[in-house]
């Protein structure tokens, strides 16, 4: 990621759109469509840019405030579809993709939550970067509290007839020619501004070219180096220009990266012998040169791509640990921290990671990052535990968490070990804790992907789709964060991106068994009943038991057979039969129940599964597979029973589904009458 900038982002929503699609769904995809071909014109035409869109949502970048206001206006002045508009002047992060993150979208992305058709919301921020007639059309709103920021900001309603008021929308040669002034204003604001928003200088790494011992090998060693390269800079990261190769010695490699400004490189090499590559990544102090971790992985050439992407992984995982530790850290320390770093992804790791944070805080008592890390690994054994492990676990967790974040309020790890800390259900507290942990630490990715997987508990999918593709914005290299993505939007009924997800990381994730879980389930619940068999019956499955395996066929039976039939009535009672012994899962049962109709099974599966509230997976409720679930009901009075209906109630996070014309009640009604 390069280096902060400001600029206005125009943020564009339509408004209602769920109700739009589903009283007419191709309607509303059209709909959509236009305002995308709209927006891209009249960017054009002022000077900006779409760097992102995402359903119905349009995000813009204006060099110019000017510009950026009088986009706003042409759009607004429409009514098909209509849209609710925000515009901010803010810092930003440009990423290598073009995207934007940082403040000042989150900013304008909340404030168009508070506009209404025709009319345009502009922050205080933008007004001031504002000159001439357009001020004085600007309305006083006064201040609002953004939704999930610890702040609150001055607001100013423009509407789009005002415009007629102004000299109508300018040319984007107009605004070169005389929006120069503007333009000039928002960049002495930001001038005067950036010493308050970047009050400590951005780490900055080298990542040197990885020696190839043969010319075959080369692509892979540029491979490693480009995608870490790229990995470090969505971290926020600087980077040092890399050469794309070198006769040049380690020593003076090093030397020339220390020049340039960076504390630690990350280096390595590749060879083969027969058809088996060796990958090996390290990471060295650049003072000194001395290499403080290093690890190998290898396979056969067939799986390159996949040990090309471990490698790089691995690799940008120990070198931002070794950024943040800094370079004071005991030496003896430093292998053990940045080990459990790059193995952070490996939930199999848990225990090994814990054992090795464990002696870097025993050898290290003031290395903050260690105790956080520490807690955080504690706080994820924490289910599996004894009572008795159990007790002193939690107070392990709590010590080391609290003594980090007074060396360090912006450690995101120990904000996750306090989340995990609480009741699973006390989902006030653990919002409460992992926001306040975001706004310390927003480049964080493990903090927005705990932050996402709590949203998704509750069903409220698309907060949790934003923080999930947020997490792996910033944590490219993560599988298991790529595919948390697809496993969201399947549950949300889009098959086709899940399947998207799935075909991009085919090649580096062969075997790994999230993704397999994800391809069984797009292929199941799309209604390819023949490609779920295949990866069911392969040698390769992930479903180990014979007696599993024989109930996922049964499953497949119930959902391809004719209502009605022999057939499904036997597949059915062998369903029942194999949730009972638990040899299939209880969401995949639940999910089943409800599409077959079996709706008195699926409330009494619900409350026998979720009658333990340490057991988790709520979210199966919220899925497309279970809409019948919800449209009944005992559905209301089900989530009273968990404490999901007093979380909506007292925090005014309505679950997405309540945005579903089709209901037989209202959410909140229903809240009220329930109480």
């Amino acid at each position: 990621m390069g280096a902060g900038k400001i600029t206005t982002i125009v943020a564009v929503d339509v408004d209602g759109f769920s109700a739009m699609a589903e009283a007419d769904e191709t309607g509303a995809i059209a709909a959509v469509a236009r305002l995308g071909e709209r927006c891209a014109k009249i960017a054009s035409e002022h000077g900006g840019r779409i760097f992102n869109t995402s359903g119905d949502a349009v995000m813009m970048e204006y060099s110019s405030a000017f510009g950026a206001v009088h986009a706003a206006l042409d759009l607004a002045a429409t009514s098909d579809p209509p849209i609710r508009i925000g515009v901010h002047t803010g810092e930003v992060s440009p990423m290598p993709t073009g995207d934007l993150l940082g403040h000042g979208v989150s900013v304008a992305a909340r404030l168009q939550k508070h506009a209404r058709p025709g009319v345009v919301i502009v922050s205080d921020d933008t007004r001031k970067a504002l000159r001439g007639p357009l001020v004085d059309k600007l309305t006083a709103k006064g201040s609002i509290k953004l939704e999930k920021m610890d702040e609150s900001i001055a607001i100013y309603e423009l509407a789009s007839e005002a415009s007629a008021g102004v000299k109508r929308p300018w040319t984007r040669k107009k605004i070169m020619i005389v929006g120069g002034g503007a333009a000039a204003v928002v960049v002495l604001l930001g001038i005067l501004a950036w010493p308050l928003l970047n009050h400590e200088p951005r780490p900055r790494a080298a990542v040197l070219s990885l020696a190839a011992t043969d010319r075959d090998l080369q692509g892979i060693a540029e491979g490693v180096a480009e995608d870490a390269n790229t990995a470090l800079r969505a971290a926020g990261i600087d980077t040092v220009a890399r050469e794309s190769s070198s006769d040049a010695p380690r020593e003076q490699l090093l030397d020339r990266a220390r020049g340039s400004g960076a504390t630690f490189a990350l280096e390595g090499s590749v060879q083969r012998a027969d058809r088996t590559v060796s990958i090996t990544v390290s990471v060295a102090r650049t003072a000194d040169r001395t290499s403080l971790w290093s690890e190998t992985v290898e396979g056969p050439i067939e799986a390159a791509p996949a040990l090309r992407q471990r490698a790089a992984s691995h690799g940008v995982n120990a070198l931002s640990c070794a950024l943040r530790a800094g370079a004071t850290a005991p030496a003896d320390a430093y292998a053990l921290l940045l080990g459990a770093c790059a193995r952070r992804d490996d939930h199999d790791a848990r225990g090994q990671n814990r054992d090795a944070l464990s002696q870097v805080v025993a050898r290290a008592p003031d290395l903050a990052l260690a105790r956080a890390m520490f807690a955080a690994e504690s706080a994820a054994l924490l289910d599996t535990a004894s009572e008795p492990q159990r007790q002193q676990l939690r107070t392990d967790i709590h010590d080391n968490a609290d003594r980090a974040l007074r060396q360090d309020r912006s450690l995101g790890e120990a904000y996750i070990a306090l989340e995990r800390l609480e009741p699973r259900r006390r989902w006030d507290a653990r919002e409460r804790t992992l926001e306040q942990g975001i706004r310390e630490d927003e480049r964080n990715a493990a903090l927005s992907a705990e932050y996402s997987a709590m949203l998704f508990e509750v069903g409220r999918f698309d907060d949790a789709l934003a923080y999930a593709r947020n997490a792996s914005t910033l944590d490219p290299l993560s599988l298991n964060k790529r595919t948390t993505v697809g496993s969201i939007v399947l549950q949300t009924g889009d098959v086709e991106a899940a399947r998207d997800t799935i075909g991009q990381l085919e090649d580096a994730a062969q075997d790994d068994t999230a993704l397999w879980l994800l391809r069984l389930r797009v292929a199941f619940w799309s209604g390819s009943y023949d490609d779920a068999l295949a990866l069911i019956n392969a040698p390769a499955s992930q479903i180990r038991s014979t007696r599993a395996r024989e109930c996922w066929r049964y499953a497949v039976e119930a959902m391809r057979s004719q209502e009605g039939t022999i057939a499904r009535a036997a597949a059915v009672r062998q369903i029942v039969n194999c949730s009972s012994s638990g040899d299939l899962p209880t969401a995949q049962t639940l999910m089943q129940y409800s599409r077959l109709g079996m709706l008195d099974e699926a409330f009494a599966l619900a409350r026998e599964r979720f009658g333990d509230e340490q057991r988790g997976g709520e979210d199966v409720l919220f899925g497309e597979a279970t809409r019948a679930m919800r449209a009944d009901a005992r559905f209301m009075p089900l989530m009273r029973d968990l404490g999901l209906l007093a979380y909506w109630r007292l925090s005014a996070h309505w679950p997405d589904f309540c945005r579903d014309p089709s209901l037989p009640y209202r959410c909140q009604a229903e809240a009220q009458r329930l109480r």
